[in-house]
């Protein structure tokens, strides 16, 4: 099957992608969507591994995971050497900071809109093993430009010497901002501050080049939008890290260097990674990133000036610099039975996919709760009607 041939949206979804009767799936961020020729290859590797497992594990996984490593670099620009394989890019944040020398009464530097589970991370290492703080720069919206986020990020180093590692989304999970993580960067670089990139959205959505970047530490998933099956990521660790920067677990190759560390964890389920170049081959087969990203960002633009007009509402104000290829935000009104809460935005989610079979995504930014909508290959304007038919029946606060 010639898969560029194949039409984005429908045609796309009934050829190449298999979801149960009746789901309307425009959260493509938060879990991916695993093609179907991608899940035959994992349950055929998966007979493989079942079949002889001591050859599996002893030589062909070998074998296979260099063929991995090797697909991740190029794709992401990176020197094979420095790239490792983590389950996610939660994994490969905790990677850092709990193997970080911190020192008693450092720092770490986030935004308000870092990932929970990462501020939680953040957290718990300020607590548990510096007696520090994690500090969060403010962002406000409307942005009108980016170097307002550079600003914010700039003012609260000064402020705070003590800050010794800042942690950066390349895409924020909840509100869907481009990071202008290269100046950035160098910002904290002036400062002699170390920086680790969260990019769990950024493969597959971003063109990256690791070497040309060069963080200290960039950990991004390639379930989300490379199409792998699920418990896929990578993580890029600069060379003058690579002695400390150790994996959660400690296995048989201890002090045997990054690559081994992290491919021999004990026995576990290696083909996520595994399927790195079949996936890849399909994201560049469909037509690559240049195709997917002029057919999901006129996607999106649409979808979201329907939905906020409809919702009488507005979409995110941020640069277009700032906005993600495969995702948008649009402020939803106030809804009865729903208070501009986190809680409460979990709560709408969970309604909307239990009662109405919609997957989708409810932020809940700086006191108000977004609607943010992903798309992909498979998706189309009836998937946002669908949504903005439903959310202009829910009753309004009076």
């Amino acid at each position: 099957m010639d898969l560029s041939n194949i039409e984005f949206g429908a045609a796309m979804k009934e050829e190449c992608f298999h979801f149960e009767e009746g789901v309307t799936f425009i959260n493509h961020g938060s879990y991916g969507a695993v093609p179907t020729k991608i899940r035959e290859k994992q349950k055929q590797l998966l007979d493989v591994v079942n079949d002889n497992p001591g050859v599996f594990y002893r030589q062909k996984k070998v074998e296979l995971f260099q063929r991995s490593i090797d697909a991740a670099a190029k794709f992401l620009g990176a020197d094979p050497s420095n790239l490792v394989f983590v389950q996610n890019a939660t994994t490969g944040v905790n990677s850092v900071l709990k193997s970080f020398p911190w020192q008693k009464g450092d720092e770490i530097l986030a935004s308000i809109y870092t990932y929970k589970a990462v501020e939680y991370a953040c957290r718990k290492v300020a607590e548990f093993s510096t007696g520090g703080h994690i500090h969060q720069f403010e962002i406000r919206f409307p942005i009108k430009d980016e170097s307002e986020v550079v600003d914010s990020m700039t003012s609260f180093l000064d402020k705070h010497p003590r800050i010794k590692l800042v942690v950066l989304d390349h895409i924020t999970s909840p509100t869907a901002l481009v990071f202008p993580v290269k100046k950035m960067i160098t910002e904290c670089r002036k400062r002699g501050v170390l920086v680790l990139i969260d990019a769990a959205h950024a493969p597959g959505q971003l063109e990256i080049n690791l070497e040309q970047l060069d963080p200290d530490f960039y950990t991004g998933n390639f379930h989300k939008w490379v199409f792998t099956p699920r418990g896929c990521a990578i993580l890029w660790i600069r060379k003058d890290h690579q002695s400390w920067c150790t994996p959660l677990v400690t296995s048989h190759m201890y002090k045997n260097g990054i690559q081994l560390e992290y491919r021999v964890q004990g026995t576990r389920d290696d083909i996520p990674y595994l399927l790195v170049p079949d996936s890849i081959k399909f994201y560049q087969d469909v037509g690559g990133r240049d195709k997917i990203v002029q057919y999901t960002t006129t996607l999106l633009d649409k979808a979201s000036a329907l939905i906020a007009e409809r919702l009488n509402t507005e979409v995110l104000q941020i640069p277009k610099s700032m906005e993600a290829p495969f995702m948008r935000l649009v402020l939803l009104p106030e809804i009865e039975g729903y208070d501009k809460t986190w809680e409460d935005a979990e709560k709408m989610i969970t309604d909307i996919m239990e009662k109405h079979k919609i997957n989708c995504v409810v932020s809940a930014a700086q006191d108000e709760l977004y609607l943010r909508l992903s798309a992909n290959i498979y998706n189309h304007m009836d998937d946002y009607e669908k949504i903005a038919d439903l959310l202009c029946n829910f009753p309004r606060k009076v």
